[in-house]
């Protein structure tokens, strides 16, 4: 017999680009509040987690193409991510609602003013207004 988390999807941590489980394996569930049911399973990071994340990053800005990248070419990327936000921006609200239980309407709002921000921070980029 299985238990009723065994078809909840396990969602993982981004880390150095790629899905990855955490390093105790263990997984919490998420709770839809509006159904009181379990929807996923996520992953429970922990200090060893947060600590291959930090080098992750680390290394990403050190020695990745970031740190060499045109600023110009930055903006254009800090860009296309505010579209594919806004291309997918209901499904990103459905998910928070399901997980937080918040209003579609509200979460939907929030989540369309993000490509606003970063249209902004894009042409900071551009102008070499962002230095990192």
């Amino acid at each position: 017999m299985t238990s009723g988390t065994d078809a909840l999807p396990k969602l993982d941590m981004y880390i150095g680009g790629e899905w990855v489980a955490p390093a105790s394996g263990e997984y919490f569930e998420t709770v839809n509040p509006f159904t009181a049911r379990p929807w996923a399973l996520v992953a429970r990071g922990g200090a060893d987690d947060a600590d291959r994340a930090v080098r992750a990053a680390h290394k990403a800005f050190t020695e990745g193409p970031w740190r060499r990248m045109h600023p110009s070419k930055r903006g254009r990327i800090i860009h296309r991510l505010g579209e594919l936000i806004e291309e997918h921006a209901d499904a990103l609200a459905e998910i928070e609602v399901r997980d937080n239980g918040r209003l579609l309407a509200e979460m939907r709002h929030q989540i369309r003013y993000i490509p606003n921000w970063l249209t902004s921070a894009a042409r900071s980029f551009s102008r070499g207004g962002f230095t990192w």
